[in-house]
């Protein structure tokens, strides 16, 4: 397939940019299907949460060839504008600590608590599970004797995954890791 240089209208300051054969090829072989609205100042100024003031340097555009193009306030605004910024409440919600926002359990933190290093079963044992991840990538099952939790990954249970409730019993096959007992094996009993 050959390609062509090809002049399209910049959405944020209103000239041509040139858009290349090369980039045109480089587009092909990563499967974009759309053509850039915005020319390289426009893009860079989006993505980095600029004004097109600041980006471009001037009231004209450096990437204009029709000399149309004019950068000006209000298309300044619009493309600082497009991004939305974080506000303080937002940005300090996620940096309280995870007891606090997710209240998951009552229990001590999870750094709080050691994990289990007594012996563990050699076969299959059934267990309860006592917490799911709301995400469905992993579950906390407790085994009664001897009483311990035991981390269940996602990809054991993807099966069953929508009909998995806390409290059902489940079966599993306990191996030691680095930050305490983990699943082997899964089932649903």
């Amino acid at each position: 397939m050959s390609f062509k240089d090809r002049h399209i209208p910049c959405k944020d300051c209103g000239g041509e940019f040139v858009f290349t054969a090369g980039e045109q090829e480089f587009y092909a072989q990563k499967g974009f299907t759309n053509d850039p609205t915005r020319c390289p100042a426009g893009r860079r100024a989006r993505k980095e949460g600029r004004s097109l003031i600041d980006v471009a340097g001037g009231r004209a555009c450096p990437h204009d060839v029709s000399g149309q193009g004019r950068i000006t306030d209000e298309a300044a605004e619009v493309s600082s504008s497009a991004r939305p910024r974080r506000s303080d409440d937002w940005a300090r919600s996620y940096d309280r600590p995870r007891s606090e926002s997710r209240g998951w359990s009552s229990d001590r933190s999870r750094r709080e608590r050691e994990p289990y290093t007594g012996p563990l079963p050699s076969g299959p044992v059934s267990a309860t599970v006592v917490r799911i991840d709301p995400a469905g990538r992993f579950l906390f099952a407790r085994v009664d004797n001897p009483q311990f939790d035991v981390y269940v990954h996602g990809s054991l249970f993807s099966q069953v995954r929508r009909s998995i409730q806390e409290g059902d019993q489940i079966s599993v096959t306990v191996e030691a890791s680095d930050r305490g007992p983990r699943a082997r094996t899964f089932d649903l009993v």
